[in-house]
C-alpha cells in the first residue's frame, strides 16, 4: 500500500506512522515551573543524537487540556533544564500514570507517589524508580510545522551534563540493559521491552561505538 500523509487517505482503521518507527525508547522528563511544581511526563520521540558532545532530543506536540503549551516545554523555556529519566519494565505502571492530562498547578509525581532524588549539576529532581538518570541543559528549541493553530509542535534539543547509573544495573564495566529492560513505545496502545540482546562484530578496522576516548 501507499498513501499521501498529507491526505491520510491509508483507509486503515488506525494511522500506522508511529508503527513504522519502532521501538522508540521512552524519556520520562521531570522539569521544574517557575513556581517550583515538579512536573513529569513520558515522551516516546525521544532519542539520543550525539555523543561527544552528549546531546539528546525530544518532540513534544499538543496543548493542556485548559489551553497553552504544555507544562514540560514551558517548564524547560523557563530554566532551560530538564531530567532524562529512562523507564524500566518495573516502572511501567507508573509511568502511565504520569500520562494524564494533569492541570499546570497539579504535580504529577504526587499523583503517581513518586519518589525523587537531588540532581547535581540542575535544579529539577530526577526519579529514584528509574535506574539512569540524564541531567540536561537546553541546547536549542526548534518550532515544527503544526495542521492546528491552538496545538503546539516542536522539538527540544539537551546537552547532557551528568549521568546517574545505578550501581546494580552496571556489570563488568558495562550497563547490563536484561536488568533494566527498558520499556519502549510502538504503535497504538502498544509498548515492548528491551530483553533479547545479541552482540554482532564489527568488520575489521572498524572502531568500536563505545570505546573510550582519553
Amino acid at each position: 500500500m501507499f498513501y499521501e500523509t498529507d491526505k491520510n487517505d491509508h483507509g486503515l482503521k488506525y494511522n500506522p506512522f508511529k508503527s513504522c518507527i519502532v521501538p522508540r525508547p521512552i524519556a520520562w522528563i521531570t522539569s521544574i515551573s517557575e513556581d517550583e511544581i515538579l512536573n513529569c511526563a513520558p515522551y516516546s520521540f525521544f532519542n539520543g543524537v550525539a555523543a561527544d558532545p552528549p546531546m539528546v532530543m525530544y518532540a513534544t506536540n499538543g496543548k493542556q487540556p485548559m489551553g497553552g503549551h504544555k507544562d514540560t516545554i514551558s517548564n524547560i523555556r523557563d530554566n532551560g533544564e530538564f531530567v532524562v529519566n529512562i523507564v524500566p519494565y518495573v516502572a511501567k505502571d507508573k509511568m502511565n500514570e504520569t500520562t494524564a492530562p494533569f492541570n499546570p498547578n497539579e504535580s504529577e509525581i504526587d499523583i503517581a507517589k513518586l519518589q525523587v532524588l537531588e540532581s547535581k549539576l540542575i535544579s529539577p529532581a530526577r526519579l529514584a524508580i528509574s535506574p539512569i538518570n540524564m541531567e540536561c541543559k537546553l541546547y536549542k528549541i526548534i518550532d515544527l510545522p503544526t495542521l492546528d493553530n491552538n496545538e503546539y509542535n516542536g522539538m527540544v534539543l539537551g546537552h547532557v551534563v551528568g549521568i546517574h547509573i545505578k550501581d546494580e544495573v552496571l556489570d563488568d564495566g558495562k550497563v547490563n540493559l536484561e536488568k533494566i529492560k527498558p520499556l519502549s513505545r510502538l504503535g497504538y496502545l502498544d509498548y515492548s521491552v528491551v530483553d533479547n540482546i545479541f552482540e554482532m562484530q564489527r568488520p575489521e578496522g572498524s572502531p568500536r561505538p563505545d570505546q573510550v576516548k582519553k
